[in-house]
Formats: C-alpha cells, sequence, structure tokens
C-alpha cells in the first residue's frame, strides 16, 4: 500500500489524535501530523523546512528544559510549558517528550497535550465554588437577620402595648402623654423597618 517508509510514518502520525513532532538531534523539525499542523496554524512543510522547534515555545528555553527533563528522566519525561501558534497565541500544554536514538545523535519525539480546556473547566469549577460559598455565606446571614429581627419582634411589641397602656392612664399628664405619643411612634416605626425587612428576605417573624 504505501511505497516509502515516509508515507507509512505520515500515515501513523496522522493516526494519533494528539499532535505529534519528531525532531533531529539540533532540534529540527523532520515530522509532524494533521494535529500538530492544526495547533499551531502552520503547514507541515513550513514546520519541517522553516521551523526549529524552539519556535513552537512561548520561551525557547522551555524547549531545551522539556529535552532536558527527558534525558534525566531516562529517555522520556513530561513537561508543562507556553507554546505559541503561528498567530501569537499563548497554549498551555504538557509536552511529552522521548529521546530517539544514541545519545550523542539523539532526536526527539514531543506529544502536546493541549490544556486550554482543562483549564478553563478549572476556572469554571473554581467560579462555581465560589458562588456557592457566596450564596452559602449570604443565606447564613439572611437567617441570622431573620433570626434577629424575631427577636427583636418580641419585645418591641411587648413595649408598645405597654405604651398603650399608660396612655389609657387616668389623670396622665399632657406633658408625659405626649412624650408617650411620640415613644409610641417611634416603637412603631421600628415595627415597620422589622415587618419590612422579614418581608423582603422571606423570614418568618412573629405577628
Amino acid at each position: 500500500m504505501f511505497e516509502h517508509p515516509e508515507a507509512v510514518l505520515a500515515a501513523l502520525l496522522d493516526a494519533v489524535p494528539l499532535p505529534v513532532v519528531v525532531t533531529d538531534a539540533r532540534g529540527r523539525i523532520l515530522h509532524g501530523n494533521g494535529a500538530a499542523s492544526q495547533l499551531f496554524s502552520y503547514s507541515l512543510a513550513e514546520m519541517r523546512d522553516f521551523l526549529h522547534v524552539s519556535d513552537l515555545y512561548h520561551r525557547p528555553d522551555d524547549a531545551r528544559g522539556a529535552l532536558r527533563a527527558a534525558r534525566d528522566g531516562g529517555g522520556a519525561a513530561a513537561s508543562q510549558v507556553l507554546l505559541r501558534s503561528r498567530g501569537g497565541e499563548l497554549i498551555p500544554a504538557r509536552v511529552h517528550v522521548r529521546i530517539l536514538g544514541d545519545a550523542g545523535s539523539a532526536g526527539s519525539l514531543g506529544v502536546i497535550e493541549d490544556l486550554r480546556e482543562v483549564q478553563d473547566l478549572s476556572r469554571r469549577l473554581e467560579d462555581a465554588t465560589r458562588q456557592i460559598v457566596a450564596s452559602e455565606k449570604r443565606a447564613a446571614v439572611v437567617a441570622l437577620a431573620g433570626q434577629a429581627a424575631h427577636e427583636l419582634s418580641q419585645p418591641l411589641m411587648a413595649a408598645m402595648g405597654n405604651v398603650e397602656l399608660a396612655l389609657m392612664a387616668p389623670g396622665l399628664d399632657p406633658k408625659l402623654a405626649a412624650r408617650l405619643d411620640k415613644t409610641y411612634e417611634q416603637l412603631e416605626r421600628m415595627r415597620g423597618i422589622v415587618s419590612d425587612f422579614v418581608r423582603m428576605t422571606g423570614t418568618r417573624s412573629a405577628p
């Protein structure tokens, strides 16, 4: 079916769903697959003819660091890095590098795991968690305020009742009656504020 080993290699690489880049010992790109072409927005010919593997990294030193980690790891290692597309988009990724060949003339094979969706999902989960915590805090505050309103309502009603009884006392001094009327008005105003709060928050208070 295939007349040339290059065609076999190209078919194998294209069968891999993740982006794959193969380099020689100097970091020149020898092969890639369609997923790599799509990720970086370069054609495979452009990658082979014009790019060094470090051109795919946001920080060129990361390319050397990933290769060094693979050597130190016995021939293979994964490194988390920032890659860069043709248009300048930064791509958080985990690059799995495997050394190919002997140490003196080793090329490398890099399989790229795009982390953008993972990081986006992580951010959304963190946002959702913060919203849930904030909602629970608000609910706790409302519940506490409702309880306080209930506790406040009882003495207010009692005070209003006592003032009403005092106003009904025979022979009440007019000046004292006037002060009691003002006191009752303030207590009634406070009672209205408590009732409005209970109604707005949906909490329950004593009638």
